[in-house]
């Protein structure tokens, strides 16, 4: 009986932190430009299903709008009753030119975004050092599990805390959010 066997998850752990360790350590993917929000408090995010370039912002003060292309808050509404909330069904009324559509948010209650776009890139969410997260963006199809493509991935955000990370519903934009600040990527228009 040998007391020091190896231990297959320590042996699928190293490997794993070894693929993500191929990706590339960048502050934002080529073809994108990102820029920083700085949101005490927040709770949930969610993008317009209608104008996917408007951004519904959750916090502890109530709720604003992002419009991630000119990455401007564009409206503000203070009330905390919380009554434009359902944390069950996820959905949250919005406010100002989306004050008609009920919006699918993601974050402290659950949720999610989309992890993908419509042109193959992709999001993934990688724990190999817990607590600390990895998202590793896979440009146009490509697969961080795949050998040859793994240093084709870039690895964005390294950190302690995670709300939540997806696209917009036209793909051109993606966030990371944690309860501090959002991170929002927007695709830059090619010549």
């Amino acid at each position: 009986m040998s007391l020091f066997k190896k231990n297959p998850e320590d042996e699928n752990k190293k490997r794993l932190q070894n693929i993500v360790k191929q990706a590339k350590e960048v502050e934002e993917p080529i073809g994108w430009k990102k820029t920083i929000f700085s949101i005490g408090g927040l709770s949930e995010i969610g993008f317009s299903k209608h104008k996917p370039n408007l951004l519904l912002v959750i916090s502890s003060q109530g709720r604003g709008l992002i419009d991630c292309q000119s990455c401007e808050l564009i409206e503000r509404n203070y009330d905390t009753n919380w009554d434009w909330i359902n944390s069950y069904d996820l959905t949250s009324q919005g406010i100002g030119i989306l004050s008609n559509e009920e919006i699918l948010v993601s974050g402290l209650h659950g949720g999610g975004l989309p992890l993908m776009n419509k042109e193959g890139d992709g999001l993934i969410y990688m724990a190999t050092e817990w607590p600390i997260i990895d998202i590793i963006f896979q440009p146009h199809f490509k697969n961080l599990y795949k050998e040859s493509e793994a240093k084709e991935c870039f690895r964005i955000f390294h950190d302690y805390e995670l709300r939540t990370y997806g696209f917009s519903y036209d793909g051109k934009t993606f966030i990371i959010a944690t309860s501090s600040e959002i991170n929002i990527y927007r695709k830059q228009k090619t010549p």
